[in-house]
């Protein structure tokens, strides 16, 4: 990414910024109506690859912040 702007990665962690809130948005229904009732667990469940999208995508917003902020080379 040597001739990414710091611009353009602001661009692209606001871009990751809304699809970690939107992921994240799926993991909260999911942890709030999937409640295993056989067991009268009450830790819900969310689906790993959901949060491993999650987390990936959040990461990946906070280096581009952190690459736009560093400004021009």
């Amino acid at each position: 990414m040597g001739g990414v702007t710091p611009e353009e990665h602001a661009a692209r962690a606001a871009e990751l910024i809304a699809e970690a809130e939107r992921l994240y948005q799926i993991c909260l229904v999911d942890y709030e109506t999937n409640i295993n009732e056989d067991d009268h667990s009450e830790e819900p469940y969310v689906p790993g690859a959901d949060l491993a999208m999650l987390t990936a995508t959040t990461q990946l917003a906070q280096a581009h912040a952190a690459l736009a902020r560093l400004g021009p080379r």
